[in-house]
């Protein structure tokens, strides 16, 4: 369980400062309007006990992390939750895809790290035709199934 020390609402120039950050980082205006909805609560949860993350919460589901959250969220870094990444449809919508074959796929759910005998392909984000380089941020998804199931 997290322990949040405290919560802020942002207000709509804020909420459009955010959808813009998202918008230019995973996929465009479709996919921010689709996790930020304009008339959507939005709350920022910091979490406490020494820790500088924050979470993004849209109506009650978490669905960004900001690692950093002493920089501002137009450079900040963030990073998508499943729970984002299924409110979008498909995960190459927002990020590239790292398919994993579907036996692979109880041990990532157990924790287990992915590991390239496990890696059917990798797709680029849709729109993109280079893949990602090393180190960037991906949607992990079994052969077959386009809900992500890891992001990292």
């Amino acid at each position: 369980a997290v322990a949040f020390k405290g919560e802020t609402r942002l207000r709509g120039k804020e909420a459009k400062r955010l959808r813009e950050a998202v918008a230019g980082r995973f996929g465009g205006e479709d996919v921010a309007t689709t996790m930020l909805p304009s008339k959507a609560d939005v709350v920022l949860k910091k979490v406490g006990g020494g820790s500088a993350a924050q979470f993004v919460f849209v109506d009650g589901e978490c669905v960004l992390v900001q690692p950093d959250s002493r920089a501002d969220v137009m450079e900040a870094e963030l990073v998508p939750t499943l729970q984002a990444l299924w409110r979008v449809g498909t995960a190459t919508s927002m990020l590239p895809c790292v398919l994993i074959q579907r036996p692979v796929a109880k041990f990532i759910f157990r924790g287990a790290d992915v590991m390239a005998p496990g890696v059917h392909s990798v797709v680029p984000m849709r729109g993109v035709e280079k893949l990602p380089a090393v180190g960037s941020l991906v949607a992990v998804c079994a052969v077959g199934n386009p809900s992500a199931c890891a992001v990292g």
